[in-house]
């Protein structure tokens, strides 16, 4: 796991609500904003806490610097921490950097690679209202992920910081836009010969030769291409600091009088180093974001026309209202409040321009905005561009998926139609599908099941496999999920092969014993047999109760849809969460959009806390539950 600050760099658009806002938006993707946790606020919708968040920033009035602390915690691809994991890590790391009693939203993001938990942090203490600063905070963040790493078993990163401040900035722009920085092209075509030069002449006139030139600026040196890029030359290596510099050449000398020899390298921002020539793709890419350019600034004039003829005709019909008036009207005061009235209208209907103009340019804005080469190439995807696809895994950035997957072996790939039933695609080329309360990524090569990994995800994933290719499946991970998805291919009754021999016998067995057409969720070893007795259905205060309960927890206006169980409600459920309201326990089941309130008895309760939300089970007319084969609760 990774932590990483993401500090806000201009004060003026520093905003908690803009950040929650930005954090709690799905962008059109069921599959990027996951569990939101509200903590030390009043209340736990997300709106009304950013609310709460500003309002204590605005009683301390002598803070001059951003008041938000945004965070980020990053795990490892194939890592998917339950919402318990989360919720201590998260109060791990606020404890040891101080924020422990502050006001905080977390917000977990599964729409990369990477599940990653954002974090807004209100850095006024809620009574006190002083700003609390964490002092040089990125030392803590690698002892604290070791610390975490060991406490809940997971994945073990490189937390050695090897790189400057400017170079994880350089490497995370490549990463995220796709194209090179400053940084890193001189560091691949041109570090080594600015290392060997002995003199100052030397060196400018590598970097001349590269079409670059070094300045002093401040108390350091910085390298300029020319054309308004400029980096700190420390920034691309430590020994090109003016301190290691002048130790080696002497005192900094300038570059001389401009040469008449043309540089034979030039930096430009293009596509990084890739496993295949995307050559024809970023010519289309440029020609686009011209166009994009180009209409907007068109569209841009329209606009401006537009408002200024609105202007006009608002001036002169109210100059055409007073001439009437004038012509017509008879009584200084009946004139003047005519006049009055036809300037009280002339303001309204500026008003009412200005606005429109306003909304059309937020319009052009957002239609003709700018994308990165990856951002493009996700768009081009997206409408079902297999090359961009293509161009998005062979990016070096992009190792795969890991951990428990599904692919083939000995079969021929089978392109999956890109743009049907997905939900979204990641920089990385990874096609994110919706399926129930899981999701199936596909890298091109493997299969995954994220987040609630229920049995009509391992399902879904299994018949992509076979639809894309073959029939001939290999399953990797843990032994848990292996015998999972051998016994779901063997209820789904599909015909597929598994290249394990081992796990393809426990398939077939499971296929022999299978007595029943659909799939059902794998039993604990250590479920007790037991048969729920008749309790008291619950109560319409019970009932709602649980309706405000939920609907706080989905954040939504209007109440859900709760109700008890009846016996018509038989057949598979999903699980939705346990309760406990005066003394009496119920569980908390989905069917077709309905809420289902279930009362059960202790042990029952006990049990039903270990599950997690979206797990599929059966129950039948009289309220048993059934786990798995021969085992009801």
């Amino acid at each position: 796991m990774i932590i990483k600050h993401v500090p806000m760099r201009s004060l003026r658009k520093s905003n908690v609500g803009s950040l929650v806002d930005y954090l709690t938006n799905t962008q059109g993707r069921q599959e990027r904003v996951g569990e939101i946790t509200v903590t030390n606020c009043h209340s736990d919708r997300h709106d009304a806490a950013s609310l709460e968040m500003l309002n204590t920033q605005s009683l301390n009035t002598r803070a001059q610097s951003d008041k938000t602390y945004h965070l980020i915690v990053s795990f490892r691809p194939g890592e998917f921490p339950s919402a318990a994991t989360l919720r201590a890590i998260e109060a791990r790391v606020c404890h040891r950097l101080g924020f422990g009693a502050h006001q905080r939203m977390s917000v977990l993001h599964h729409d990369t690679n990477n599940v990653h938990l954002h974090l807004a942090i209100n850095k006024i203490h809620p009574t006190r209202y002083t700003l609390h600063e964490p002092y040089k905070a990125y030392r803590a963040f690698g002892e604290l992920c070791d610390s975490l790493e060991h406490t809940f078993q997971l994945e073990q990163d490189n937390h050695q910081v090897r790189k400057t401040g400017g170079e994880n900035r350089a490497s995370d722009m490549e990463r995220q836009a796709g194209t090179e920085s400053l940084i890193g092209w001189m560091q691949r075509n041109c570090l080594e010969d600015l290392r060997s030069a002995h003199s100052w002449a030397e060196l400018h006139q590598v970097l001349h030769q590269h079409g670059l030139v070094i300045q002093s600026r401040g108390q350091g040196l910085v390298i300029t291409d020319g054309q308004g890029t400029f980096v700190r030359a420390s920034s691309v290596a430590r020994d090109l600091s003016k301190l290691s510099l002048e130790r080696r050449l002497g005192r900094f000398e300038p570059p001389g009088a401009v040469r008449t020899a043309k540089p034979t390298r030039r930096y430009a921002p293009t596509p990084v180093r890739s496993r295949m020539d995307t050559t024809a793709l970023y010519a289309r890419y440029q020609q686009d974001r011209l166009a994009r350019t180009q209409g907007r600034a068109v569209a841009m004039h329209e606009a401006w026309t537009r408002k200024a003829q609105h202007i006009d005709a608002a001036k002169r019909a109210g100059q055409i209202k007073r001439e009437t008036i004038k012509l017509t009207m008879r009584g200084r005061i009946t004139k003047k409040l005519l006049y009055a009235k036809v300037s009280q209208t002339l303001r309204s209907d500026l008003r009412q321009i200005l606005d429109r103009h306003r909304q059309d340019c937020a319009a052009i804005t957002a239609r003709s905005q700018r994308m990165t080469w990856a951002d493009w190439l996700r768009q081009q995807a997206l409408a079902g561009n297999q090359e961009a696809l293509r161009a998005l895994r062979a990016r070096e950035a992009s190792r795969g998926l890991t951990g428990d997957t599904i692919t083939a072996i000995g079969t021929r790939l089978v392109n999956a139609v890109v743009g049907a039933h997905q939900d979204s695609i990641t920089k990385q080329g990874t096609i994110i599908y919706r399926v129930g309360l899981s999701a199936v990524r596909d890298d091109g090569t493997r299969l995954q099941v994220s987040r609630e990994v229920t049995n009509d995800g391992i399902e879904a994933a299994l018949r992509l496999a076979v639809h894309k290719y073959g029939t001939t499946i290999a399953v990797s991970g843990s032994d848990a999920f292996k015998t999972r998805v051998a016994q779901v291919a063997a209820h789904a009754r599909l015909t597929i092969r598994f290249d394990d021999p081992r796990l393809e016998q426990q398939r077939q067995r499971y296929a022999r014993d299978s007595q029943r057409p659909s799939p059902v969720e794998t039993p604990s070893p250590t479920s007790p047999m037991q048969t729920v007795p008749p309790l008291t259905p619950p109560s319409d205060a019970i009932l709602r109760s649980l309706a405000e309960h939920e609907r706080k927890r989905l954040q939504v206006i209007r109440t859900p849809t709760v109700r008890r169980f009846e016996a018509r409600d038989q057949g598979m459920v999903q699980f939705g969460s346990v309760e406990q309201i005066e003394g009496k326990h119920f569980a908390l089941l989905h069917r077709q959009g309905d809420t289902l309130v279930l009362s059960i008895d202790e042990a029952t309760y006990r049990r039903l806390t270990s599950f997690t939300r979206g797990r599929t089970f059966h129950l039948n007319a009289s309220g048993s539950i059934r786990l798995g084969r021969g085992r009801r609760r």
